[in-house]
Protein backbone atom coordinates (compact mmCIF):
# COMPACT_ATOMS: atom_id res chain seq x y z
CA UNK A 1 0.00 0.00 0.00
CA UNK A 2 1.32 3.31 -1.21
CA UNK A 3 1.54 5.78 1.60
CA UNK A 4 2.02 9.60 1.72
CA UNK A 5 3.86 12.05 3.95
CA UNK A 6 2.33 14.54 5.83
CA UNK A 7 2.87 17.04 8.29
CA UNK A 8 0.81 18.48 10.83
CA UNK A 9 0.39 21.25 13.11
CA UNK A 10 -0.65 20.31 16.95
CA UNK A 11 -0.99 22.77 19.67
CA UNK A 12 2.18 21.63 22.32
CA UNK A 13 -0.67 20.30 24.67
CA UNK A 14 -1.70 17.80 22.64
CA UNK A 15 1.76 17.22 21.46
CA UNK A 16 2.76 16.41 24.73
CA UNK A 17 -0.17 14.23 25.47
CA UNK A 18 0.59 12.28 22.22
CA UNK A 19 4.57 12.10 23.22
CA UNK A 20 3.02 10.61 26.62
CA UNK A 21 1.27 7.25 24.88
CA UNK A 22 3.85 6.70 22.90
CA UNK A 23 6.37 6.89 25.74
CA UNK A 24 4.30 4.97 28.05
CA UNK A 25 4.14 2.46 25.08
CA UNK A 26 0.75 2.86 24.20
CA UNK A 27 2.26 3.04 20.78
CA UNK A 28 5.28 2.63 18.83
CA UNK A 29 5.74 5.83 17.90
CA UNK A 30 4.08 8.95 17.07
CA UNK A 31 3.29 8.27 13.37
CA UNK A 32 1.28 5.28 14.91
CA UNK A 33 -0.48 7.27 16.99
CA UNK A 34 -1.66 9.78 14.32
CA UNK A 35 -2.21 6.83 11.99
CA UNK A 36 -4.10 5.57 14.36
CA UNK A 37 -6.29 8.61 15.75
CA UNK A 38 -6.80 9.41 11.68
CA UNK A 39 -8.43 5.88 10.61
CA UNK A 40 -10.65 6.20 13.95
CA UNK A 41 -12.23 9.44 12.98
CA UNK A 42 -12.60 8.62 9.41
CA UNK A 43 -14.52 5.77 10.85
CA UNK A 44 -16.51 7.02 13.20
CA UNK A 45 -17.70 9.72 10.19
CA UNK A 46 -18.16 7.25 7.69
CA UNK A 47 -20.44 5.96 10.60
CA UNK A 48 -22.01 9.02 11.43
CA UNK A 49 -22.83 9.19 7.34
CA UNK A 50 -24.51 5.95 7.68
CA UNK A 51 -26.84 7.04 10.64
CA UNK A 52 -27.86 10.17 8.87
CA UNK A 53 -28.72 8.08 6.06
CA UNK A 54 -30.75 5.80 8.23
CA UNK A 55 -32.93 8.64 9.59
CA UNK A 56 -33.57 9.80 6.12
CA UNK A 57 -36.78 7.98 4.40
CA UNK A 58 -36.32 5.17 2.51
CA UNK A 59 -37.49 1.54 1.59
CA UNK A 60 -36.85 -1.46 2.96
CA UNK A 61 -33.88 -3.01 0.82
CA UNK A 62 -31.87 0.49 1.31
CA UNK A 63 -32.01 0.38 5.05
CA UNK A 64 -31.24 -3.14 5.31
CA UNK A 65 -28.18 -2.60 2.93
CA UNK A 66 -27.10 0.55 5.45
CA UNK A 67 -27.17 -1.27 8.75
CA UNK A 68 -25.15 -4.07 7.51
CA UNK A 69 -22.80 -1.23 6.05
CA UNK A 70 -22.79 -0.02 9.95
CA UNK A 71 -22.20 -3.76 11.49
CA UNK A 72 -19.04 -4.25 8.95
CA UNK A 73 -17.83 -0.90 9.70
CA UNK A 74 -18.28 -1.46 13.95
CA UNK A 75 -16.44 -5.07 13.44
CA UNK A 76 -13.57 -3.41 11.31
CA UNK A 77 -13.35 -0.80 14.20
CA UNK A 78 -13.81 -3.46 16.51
CA UNK A 79 -10.79 -5.73 14.87
CA UNK A 80 -8.56 -2.81 14.78
CA UNK A 81 -8.82 -1.88 18.07
CA UNK A 82 -8.14 -5.67 19.15
CA UNK A 83 -4.77 -5.23 16.69
CA UNK A 84 -3.73 -2.27 18.01
CA UNK A 85 -4.36 -3.50 21.84
CA UNK A 86 -2.52 -6.92 21.39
Amino acid sequence: MATGVTSIRLPEKDAVLVEHFVNKGDFKSRSEFIRYAVKKTINEMILREFHERLSQPTDGKKVAKIQEDIKKIRKQLWDDYARHIS
